[in-house]
């Protein structure tokens, strides 16, 4: 049996990194990022919210529970903790989008059946899905029974996939993102250059960075958690200086560590090299 190779912490030795988001994530990354020698401010521009039908996200969790559904796929952690407040059961099959989701659902007690094995975004979601469930069409199979809760905001490229091959998905809105109130002196702490990064965790941080610290310095690098987040930020005007290759926190941190720090990008080639396949 041959090991897995864990990649080492790749180091943010003195970077000056801007957290844009509050709560579970941003305290997460602040202490990675202090962890890896960097400097950290939070400065939450976002915050969640209940949907803007509670009530239709109140049904299906409640028909979830009946065993109206084969599947609930959680395409973030935030979906996770919605479902529990809304007292989801664990039961059925799950399919989560990576490690952190998976980890919250699993906190709630519910199985998990299917994750990405490297590509955590919908299309990688999608792809792993559509791997483990049955072909509608084949004989004595029917099409799978989808719970998709997700945020308001969020895209259709999971629904999307599962439809086009053939089963059923009840999108619901589980939650959404508001800008929070200007925070004083932020942006002017950016257009000095006070920082040398900014983090870009989704879509919707791409958009309150694009309202609320612009026009930003070319100094100040723009970091995004995936090829989604960095489509959403060009699609604001916004050139993306690193894109992380692995869609989780630590994927993020290890780009910018690999993009700005001297020797990371040998070190983390090395070690990509043993890991199992």
């Amino acid at each position: 049996m041959i090991a897995h190779v864990r990649p080492p912490t790749l180091p943010l030795t003195g970077l000056r990194i801007l957290i844009p988001r509050g709560g579970d994530l941003g305290a997460a990354l602040h202490e990675k990022v202090l962890d890896r020698g960097g400097v950290p401010t939070i400065a939450p521009l976002l915050e969640t919210a209940p949907p803007s039908d509670p009530a239709r996200f109140a049904g299906a969790v409640a028909r979830w529970n009946a065993g109206d559904y084969d599947w609930l796929v959680v395409t973030s952690a935030t979906t996770a903790t919605a479902l529990a407040a809304a007292g989801a059961e664990p039961r059925g099959k799950v399919g989560a989008v990576g490690p952190v989701t998976a980890a919250a659902i699993q906190e709630l007690g519910f199985r998990l059946h299917v994750m990405p094995g490297r590509d955590y975004s919908g299309r990688g979601l999608a792809e792993s899905l559509l791997a483990a469930l049955p072909d509608p069409e084949a004989p004595g199979a029917h099409p799978a029974r989808v719970l998709l809760p997700v945020s308001e905001l969020a895209d259709d490229t999971v629904e999307r996939a599962l439809r086009a091959a053939g089963h059923q998905v009840d999108r619901v809105a589980a939650y959404t993102t508001a800008m929070t109130d200007e925070i004083a002196g932020l942006r002017a702490r950016v257009g000095v250059g006070d920082f040398d990064v900014v983090l870009a965790t989704s879509s919707s941080a791409a958009r309150a960075i694009a309202e609320r610290l612009t026009p930003l310095p070319r100094a100040v690098r723009v970091a995004a958690i995936g090829d989604p987040t960095a489509q959403a930020l060009a699609g604001l005007g916004l050139s993306t200086d690193i894109v992380a290759a692995s869609s989780t926190t630590d994927g993020l941190l290890d780009a910018v560590s690999v993009a700005l720090i001297a020797g990371s990008r040998e070190t983390y080639e090395h070690t990509r090299q043993g890991e199992t396949r």
